[in-house]
């Protein structure tokens, strides 16, 4: 090896690694030492006492994540990376358990993309989507996750304010037209800057031009609009409302 030429052996090599990742735990630690301001912050206002889930704030971090990265990391990889950590984060400011009915649990595509998304949060089953949605009314910081497809709509109450409303979908990079699960809770909704509104149809609605996805639910029908909706459904069925309002999913280039 000559003095201008760099030393390439496999065990510098291995050094170098080892001090990044030394620094990358140097890091997590700071990021985490930060969430804990978070978690103070949010007790002082009150906030974290409704929902410690923010999915507005994940949907920005994520996009400027990716956007940093451009073509040299994988969408895919950051997003899976930072599910964990932000996950993590959620778990270090409260408790949060996910409630599912029985066949969202034992299908084993759902069941990773939840392992993916939520990591290591605490999961229970429920005979229904409507009593997993009924227990996130007794455990607001809890969240439900529902098929859109499943019979869950039958079982909702009449529109009243301060109910459960879907925070985001999953997953979080477009995967295809239509969510694959719903996630309800009661983080109160923020326009991201890209957004979806979901509304409810009673009986088998028309075909919604305007909307990005529809499916059939139950009786119901559900559609998800684009924009961050909150009037206008006075041109829409009478019946129509909104059950949510939440960032869309994210859209990579090829």
């Amino acid at each position: 090896m000559t003095a201008d030429s760099p030393d390439t052996t496999l065990d510098t090599i291995r050094r170098e690694i080892d001090s990044i990742d030394d620094q990358l735990v140097q890091l997590l630690k700071q990021r985490f030492a930060a969430t804990q301001k978070v978690k103070a912050s949010k007790a002082n206002d009150g906030s974290i006492a409704a929902s410690p889930f923010r999915p507005v704030r994940e949907a920005e971090v994520m996009h400027r994540l990716i956007a940093e990265a451009g073509t040299s990391l994988g969408a895919e990889l950051l997003v899976r990376l930072w599910r964990v950590i932000l996950s993590a984060s959620i778990q270090s400011q409260a408790p949060v358990t996910l409630h599912m009915d029985l066949a969202l649990g034992h299908d084993l595509a759902t069941r990773l993309l939840v392992a993916q998304h939520f990591c290591g949060m605490k999961v229970e089953l429920h005979a229904g989507p409507s009593r997993a949605l009924a227990a996130i009314e007794k455990a607001r910081g809890d969240l439900a996750l529902i098929a859109p497809s499943s019979n869950w709509a039958e079982g909702l109450g009449p529109e009243e304010a301060g109910m459960a409303q879907v925070v985001v979908t999953l997953p979080v990079l477009a995967m295809g037209s239509q969510p694959q699960l719903l996630v309800f809770g009661y983080a109160a909704p923020q326009p991201s800057g890209d957004d979806e509104t979901l509304v409810l149809f009673p009986g088998a609605a028309s075909p919604v031009p305007a909307a990005h996805w529809q499916t059939q639910s139950g009786t119901a029908m559900l559609a998800g609009l684009p924009g961050f909706l909150t009037h206008g459904l006075s041109t829409l069925p009478a019946g129509a409302r909104i059950i949510g309002r939440y960032p869309r999913p994210i859209k990579v280039s090829p």
